[in-house]
């Protein structure tokens, strides 16, 4: 026995049973479906809550594999007589001269030591300071 059975016994015995008997049909009918929509919400929210545990899976495997990674490209950096040296993997763990600026390896073909960008134009004179330079480090 739902609630629309004992206001249906209160219609029928009194006036008007016909007029109110047919509002009381609309109701369980307008009833039935808000059942009906709030079951099929409830359904769409438990799909979007085991994607969003799916996505939360995701995302938690890829920082694991973004931080594995980031310590294993990993790379010491240190900075003397105005140049940028690196030693890690992509260097074959050896001290490299990059540019301060770009972050870029640097060139070493003349008495300079200058950034192989051409639109950056850093340089530093170092001439054969630098093996001296790199062993200190």
């Amino acid at each position: 026995m739902n609630i629309f059975d004992g206001i249906d016994k209160l219609i029928t015995g009194h006036g008007s049973a016909a007029i109110l008997s047919q509002q009381l049909a609309f109701a369980r009918d307008q009833f039935s479906a808000l059942e009906r929509q709030v079951s099929e919400f409830q359904a769409k929210a438990a799909k979007l809550d085991a994607q969003l545990e799916i996505e939360h899976s995701n995302h938690k495997e890829t920082k694991q594999a973004l931080q594995r990674l980031q310590e294993e490209h990993a790379e010491e950096i240190r900075v003397h007589s105005g140049i940028e040296f690196r030693r890690g993997k992509r260097t074959g763990g050896t001290w490299i001269p990059f540019c301060p600026v770009c972050h870029i390896p640097a060139d070493l073909s003349t008495g300079f030591v200058r950034c192989a960008h051409p639109k950056c134009g850093w340089q530093v004179l170092i001439g054969k300071q630098l093996p001296g330079i790199i062993e200190k480090l």
